[in-house]
């Protein structure tokens, strides 16, 4: 177990053990998953060592809870709407929350519980970015975060963006919540 890889020598090592067979769990700090690819070339370990001793990257961030004392359910408005086209792409926004459908969303109104906040505790939202034959090619042969994540999306992955909005539809947080951790 590493705590954080933030420099060469840490990386290298992690690196190195990996690749004698030990299992190496760490952090290392980058805005999506498959940033994490560049930001290893970038401490100095070489493309294929990578490739080869990474198996699986997983994104994570925080987004406060909506209370449960306090939560309240409405209709998505228009307001969030052009909330929502103002931070995302029209095609994640028709796919997570297509116009036909009257979709509920919900927000804390503020009690003594949440100290009138709207909000108690945290929930993650995540993507994990498995590293398969295809993903390892790109690795090595350098290519830039981008290409990975649309690959990998290609692939089935579920971005962070897309987990937070089914927490929003489940009425575990808010839109502004995930456009918060994901835009900042």
């Amino acid at each position: 177990m590493v705590g954080e890889i933030r420099d060469s020598e840490t990386a290298k090592i992690a690196v190195n053990s990996a690749m004698t067979g030990h299992l190496v769990l760490s952090t290392l700090h980058t805005n999506d998953a498959a940033t994490a690819v560049p930001r290893l070339f970038d401490m100095g370990v070489e493309p294929f060592l990578v490739a080869s001793s990474v198996n699986v990257i997983i994104g994570q961030r925080l987004v406060r809870r909506i209370c449960e004392q306090c939560r309240v359910s409405e209709e998505l408005s228009a307001e969030h709407l052009k909330i929502l086209k103002n931070n995302f792409s029209a095609d994640l926004i028709k796919k997570h929350f297509p116009s036909k459908k009257k979709i509920r969303i919900y927000e804390g109104k503020g009690c003594e519980v949440c100290h009138h906040t709207g909000y108690v505790g945290r929930v993650g939202v995540y993507e994990v970015l498995e590293v398969d034959e295809d993903i390892e090619k790109l690795i090595t042969e350098r290519a830039s975060a981008d290409e990975i994540n649309d690959l990998a999306i290609k692939k089935g992955m579920t971005t962070m963006v897309e987990d937070g909005f089914e927490k929003v539809k489940l009425g575990m947080t808010t839109i502004e919540e995930v456009i918060r951790v994901t835009k900042e």
